[in-house]
């Protein structure tokens, strides 16, 4: 969806703002250089910055546990699981990322990943990644990475900036963080974005099949609304019960 999305943008920017950064697809065709990208998650957090600031130490962990686990086995991936929850080491984020079902990033309500390793996948091959993380790092150097608050990231928005938003959704189930998110809170912020002038994108729920998510945004806050095709929902094809062609959810606060 990327590429549509950063189509949308009404003219220049000065700055980039993304408070919910997640994995990031955003980052390289973002309208201008400078940007602030943010996520409450501070592993993510850190794990950006370092793939930012030393790609090659990034490449060389990795390529360490995926040597490891060839050799070994599935007991690795247990032993990269357990290190993390008990160091949150976003080095290792990215491996489990990398080796878990479906990519799925999962925690409980303790707040330890508790995804399960995907056994017939062997993941990304170092050399492979290597690359990748060279390429993620050239794009994202002039992004300052940010762990907090959604609110806060915006906090100083003013003309001349633009926000990309991508919350986590109302009818979401197990979030990444314990403790919910507040609907309400996100429409205020979209209010005052817009008090202050500045243009926001928001994607929010939408549809899968015959079943429909509404976010509930209300009407007086966006001016353009549209939905996106994104593939199909991997759930019900993953189960093998139907495959649901999914579509995005699309707000802005300026006429499409």
């Amino acid at each position: 969806m990327a590429a549509q999305l950063h189509a949308l943008w009404p003219g220049p920017a000065r700055r980039y703002l993304e408070p919910f950064v997640g994995g990031g697809s955003m980052l390289p065709g973002r309208p201008c250089a400078a940007a602030v990208a943010g996520d409450l998650q501070a592993e993510l957090v850190a794990l950006w910055e370092a793939i930012r600031d030393r790609p090659d130490g990034v490449a060389d962990h990795y390529a360490r546990c995926w040597h490891d686990r060839a050799a070994r086995g599935a007991v690795v991936y247990d032993e990269v699981r357990a290190r993390f929850n008990a160091d949150r080491d976003g080095l290792d984020l990215l491996v489990l990322t990398r080796w878990c079902v479906n990519g799925l990033v999962r925690f409980n309500r303790q707040g330890a990943f508790n995804n399960s390793l995907h056994h017939t996948r062997p993941g990304i091959h170092p050399d492979r990644l290597t690359a990748v993380l060279g390429a993620w790092s050239r794009a994202v150097a002039d992004v300052t990475f940010v762990a907090g608050d959604y609110r806060a990231t915006l906090a100083d928005a003013g003309p001349g900036d633009v926000v990309f938003l991508d919350p986590p959704y109302r009818h979401t189930r197990g979030r990444y963080q314990a403790e919910g998110f507040d609907p309400d809170g996100l429409f205020a912020t979209l209010d005052r974005l817009s008090s202050r002038g500045v243009p926001w994108i928001l994607t929010w729920d939408g549809r899968a099949g015959d079943r429909t998510y509404p976010g509930g945004v209300p009407t007086e806050l966006f001016a353009g609304r549209l939905a996106l095709t994104t593939g199909h929902s991997p759930f019900p094809r993953l189960m093998k019960t139907s495959l649901d062609p999914v579509a995005e959810s699309v707000f802005t606060s300026f006429a499409l």
